[in-house]
């Protein structure tokens, strides 16, 4: 088809860009927290900030096994750990 685009993906690849996204989201979260007046969602914003977290934490733990294995693409994964093992938030 003329004029489409294909591109290929690879695992490691889509996992480090859903560790940026929710990065990214984290961000936002925290400048929604600042500024919230209402309780409610401020219970609800903070909820899913820990949700992040903890899928953050389950990425981590995912490439730290399979660097332990000895996976194939060593160079990726290795990539995955230090983004995953950064802070979400910097001050």
């Amino acid at each position: 088809m003329k004029g489409s685009v294909t591109t290929s993906d690879t695992v490691i690849g889509s996992l480090c860009r859903e560790v940026d996204g929710i990065r990214y989201r984290c961000r936002q979260l925290l400048a929604a927290m600042a500024r919230c007046e209402d309780s409610g969602l401020f219970c609800r914003l903070r909820n899913e900030l820990r949700q992040l977290h903890e899928r953050r934490d389950e990425l981590l733990h995912s490439a730290k096994e399979w660097q332990s294995l000895g996976a194939k693409d060593s160079l990726s994964i290795e990539f995955l750990v230090e983004i995953s093992s950064r802070p979400l938030v910097y001050n």
